[in-house]
């Protein structure tokens, strides 16, 4: 037991409480249990008049064991109140020195129309769990959007939509994959975690929504796009998400993550900056690129992922893994397997479709299993296809037929794997 705790405890002090609505560890989740405490509880186990840091290094010590000068009383920190103290109060303790504020509000939904009124009615600190079930949409949906909210939280107080059992997900389904969108968030700060999504043309779509989290999801089963940040939807994260099967009704739509939109789409804003695709499994059966980021988009970091070619299309010139046409794109440390589809013909690309964009892109780290060296059109098969654009790349692998990776990265030979007339090896220490 002591061992558990120690694991626990480590754990807790090395994750990140910046996506602390999201970040679950089996029964302490911090968001969670903070739900309970009130705001004239305190935890000043050193006894110096404030409930700080030092408070949770000296119950952090005791939780592991160490010996520890404690000069209030222990009983204090039991902030959950079921007469222990353990973990949940250690989480509880950081939840309110981090945030300086308490989840006041839980709604418990277990019917759609229970979640309907929830989101349409948030508000700041909202805490929407989803019980274990399906969720069908019906009735009218405006503009083409079914499950929605145009409520907006905070920086203190994010609004978090969550499955209740992240073992056992709540299902959103859409009403066809021919026509609207399952999830629509339109305000900023919210919190969507381990839910799935399945069903409409476009399963998750982010509307002008800044510093949002989508975390921990699964989309499947879409018409169009798996999940689409869309309309100035900046500072967002989409973290740990699985996406496949999409692009069901029009394959050459069916990315798995879309960022911005198309120069000659109208009604919406362009600017879809600071995003970041995380630790994504995306694929198999996404009809169009894993992540396609648009032009007049900045600063995209795609990391961590791992992409799975089975089943894409090659419809609307969806060839590669990740095709960037906006600046400053950062790639790196991700995973492609092309897995025998023929329509892949290079691992990435970047391509100006608009005057001044698909530049300064930083690609490194990154490993990518091609199959083959030689494409069904005859052509090479290019780890980057680059044409004007920058990009500046390091630590790079391929393989071919064999599956063995090999280095890219042949400086005075590049043009054996990048087809780019404005690449930069960056200067390895």
């Amino acid at each position: 037991m002591r061992d558990y705790i120690k694991q626990a405890v480590l754990y807790l002090g090395a994750a990140s409480f910046a996506m602390g609505a999201c970040m679950m560890h089996s029964d302490y989740d911090c968001r969670i249990i903070a739900e309970n405490i009130s705001e004239s509880e305190t935890a000043d186990i050193n006894g110096d008049g404030f409930m700080n840091a030092a408070d949770v290094v000296i119950l952090q010590n005791y939780l592991l064991g160490v010996e520890t000068e404690i000069k209030a009383d222990i009983t204090e920190a039991d902030l959950s109140g079921d007469g222990r103290i353990n973990i949940a109060d250690l989480c509880m303790l950081k939840n309110r020195i981090l945030y300086d504020r308490i989840i006041t509000s839980v709604i418990n939904v277990s019917s759609t129309e229970e979640l309907k009124a929830a989101l349409e009615n948030a508000v700041p600190g909202d805490n929407i769990i989803l019980a274990e079930g399906d969720y069908y949409y019906s009735g009218t949906t405006p503009k083409g959007f079914m499950f929605r909210s145009e409520c907006d939280g905070t920086e203190d107080a994010p609004i978090t939509l969550r499955s209740e059992n992240p073992d056992k997900p709540a299902v959103l389904h859409g009403m066809k994959p021919e026509s609207g969108t399952v999830l629509r968030i339109s305000g900023d700060w919210w919190n969507i975690c381990n839910i799935r999504v399945t069903g409409g043309q476009k399963g998750i779509v982010l509307d002008n929504s800044c510093h949002s989290i989508i975390s921990g999801c699964e989309v499947y089963g879409t018409g169009s796009e798996g999940i689409h940040l869309r309309d100035d939807s900046s500072s967002c994260v989409v973290s740990d998400c699985y996406v496949h099967d999409t692009g069901t009704v029009s394959p050459g739509y069916g990315e798995a993550v879309y960022i911005g939109s198309a120069k000659n789409t109208t009604g919406y804003g362009f600017d879809c900056s600071y995003n970041t695709v995380r630790s994504c499994r995306l694929g198999p059966n996404v009809a169009a690129e894993h992540v396609d980021v648009k032009e007049y988009t900045t600063g995209t970091v795609i990391e961590n992922c791992i992409f799975d070619g089975k089943g894409m299309s090659g419809e609307n010139s969806s060839k590669s893994f990740v095709n960037i046409k906006g600046n400053g794109c950062i790639l790196r440390n991700n995973t492609g397997y092309r897995n025998g589809c023929d329509k892949i013909l290079r691992a990435f690309e970047q391509n100006m479709v608009a005057d001044g964009w698909g530049q300064d892109a930083l690609v490194y780290g990154n490993r990518v299993y091609m199959d083959v060296s030689v494409g069904v059109t005859g052509k090479k098969m290019y780890f980057l296809n680059s044409w004007d654009c920058t990009v500046t790349v390091h630590d790079n692998f391929m393989a071919y037929e064999d599956g063995i990776l090999f280095s890219v990265d042949d400086e005075k030979d590049y043009r054996k794997y990048y087809n780019c007339n404005l690449l930069t090896f960056k200067e390895q220490d």
